[in-house]
């Protein structure tokens, strides 16, 4: 069951993901006319998405949101509109408050999948950081470094199964040969052509290092295949999550309508909270005992 839920979330993410990545690396020319009448070709320059995670030196487009809207009405019911616009025009960055109202969203589509649907992976925060990990990375560059830092932590794991050293020596001594690698990776990413993973910054690849930890604890305490399709389960949450951030309409209505975001958001996790029922992948587990 666990592999046909995992099978159904990758369909949907694949099917969600942007289909025109590889069109945002393609360099198309231009004809620049001179009044010499010389054509050149020139480059055209890719827009590059915006990182929430970095507050704007400029205006964004969360900063252009604001200014179209106009705000009406009684003061109890728009404070929350008007203490951000104060907040944004006192040098607050809207990327920063659009997060803060998006996490709390992601924690509770993630405790939906855990109390309603039944998947496991590892905890409320994990997956729910991992998805601002994602914002930050993008999904394509994201993935190819998780799967590395993933995949060097289980080699180094390996390596090290000899030292006879306390469990937290080691474990440090695992971050520093992983750091190591992630370091030789970034180094060597201009020549392998590698060009979205040189503009990363430090504080995704540290929220993908503790995923590695997780990693390697499950392994200790479980099985291999357990830990890995936990992980597995973790990174498609986040991925999907990910996504549900990055939409440019759930950033439009967490901005522009922040008083029925906070309730909603509220009146969601209630609901999750008093479900009772079996877990889906509960009631396709004992389908067969169910229709006796």
């Amino acid at each position: 069951m666990r592999k046909l839920f995992f099978g159904l979330l990758s369909f949907i993410f694949l099917a969600t993901f942007p289909v025109n990545i590889l069109a945002a690396s393609k360099v198309s020319p231009t004809i620049t006319v001179t009044p010499q009448i010389t054509a050149t070709p020139s480059a055209v320059v890719v827009e590059k998405e915006e990182d929430l995670t970095v507050p704007t030196e400029n205006k964004g487009k969360l900063d252009k949101m604001l200014e179209e809207q106009k705000v009406e009405g009684w003061f109890g019911f728009n404070v929350l509109k008007l203490a951000i616009r104060e907040a944004v025009k006192g040098g607050v960055s809207p990327n920063t408050i659009v997060v803060l109202f998006l996490f709390p969203l992601v924690a509770g589509l993630v405790a939906f999948s855990r109390q309603v649907v039944g998947v496991s992976g590892f905890g409320i925060i994990t997956p729910a950081i991992l998805s601002v990990a994602f914002l930050s990375t993008g999904g394509v560059a994201g993935l190819v470094l998780l799967t590395f830092i993933m995949t060097a932590a289980t080699l180094s794991r390996m390596a090290m199964k000899r030292v006879k050293v306390p469990y937290l020596p080691k474990l440090s001594m695992l971050i520093w040969l992983l750091s190591l690698e992630v370091m030789g990776l970034l180094l060597l990413s201009p020549h392998l052509g590698l060009s979205k993973l040189m503009g990363v910054g430090i504080f995704p690849i540290l929220l993908f290092v503790l995923l590695a930890e997780s990693f390697i604890e499950a392994q200790i305490t479980r099985s291999f295949q357990t830990s890995l399709f936990m992980t597995l389960e973790t990174v498609i949450l986040a991925l999907i999550a990910y996504k549900v951030m990055s939409a440019q309409f759930v950033q439009s209505q967490v901005l522009l309508h922040p008083e029925v975001s906070v309730v909603m958001i509220l009146a969601f996790d209630y609901a999750v909270g008093r479900y009772k029922g079996l877990r889906l992948l509960e009631i396709w587990r004992f389908r067969k005992m169910l229709k006796k």
